[in-house]
């Protein structure tokens, strides 16, 4: 029996393999950010170790994971601008927290800020702003920062599956000036 594909699924193949073809033969590279000196106790600042990560999947020619174990990890605002790695997967296994003194982040406009990047997976993580204590700021009606958007993008070809945002200072998630961003559940 012969059996054929339709124009569709044909098209789907070829294109698929358009875009994976250049990293058929080049392995896959795997960051953990503890590693890197990241701690998922909940305390330690772990922003320079996220953005080391992401300098070195940038900096990779294969496809890249940035993987985040089981923990917690406090995180202060952290810009992840655009690299030549088309290709990277940030899995994260793990709660990302903002810092619980809203004064760390300020008036920094987001708090996960991904930025002229083209082609990248978040993958899982539960996300906590811990918004609390500037809430409460807010109330009194003394002078407080505006507060952070969650996770930011201004960015390409992006893919973000299993995310749970909690306790955002501002807005959850920010999608501006972006071509082709999949949100999507477990």
């Amino acid at each position: 029996m012969v059996q054929y594909l339709s124009s569709s699924s044909l098209l789907l193949s070829t294109l698929l393999f358009m875009v994976l073809q250049p990293y058929s033969t080049t392995a896959f590279v795997t960051y953990n950010v503890v590693n890197l000196g990241a701690k998922g106790d909940g305390r330690t600042d772990n922003t320079k170790a996220f953005l080391d990560a992401w300098a070195a999947a940038c900096g990779s020619a294969s496809l890249a994971t940035i993987y985040v174990s089981p923990g917690r990890y406090l995180l202060g605002n952290a810009v992840f601008r655009g690299c030549n790695n088309h290709a990277i997967n940030f899995r994260i296994d793990a709660t990302l927290l903002a810092p619980s003194d809203y004064h760390v982040i300020g008036d920094a406009p987001n708090w996960l800020d991904f930025q002229d990047v083209n082609g990248l997976s978040i993958i899982g993580s539960v996300l906590d702003g811990q918004r609390i204590g500037l809430w409460a700021c807010k109330r009194s009606g003394e002078r407080c920062p505006n507060g952070a958007t969650t996770l930011d993008t201004k960015s390409n070809n992006i893919l973000v599956r299993g995310s749970t945002s909690l306790n955002s200072q501002m807005f959850h998630i920010v999608i501006n000036g972006c071509d082709n961003v999949k949100l999507q559940g477990e």
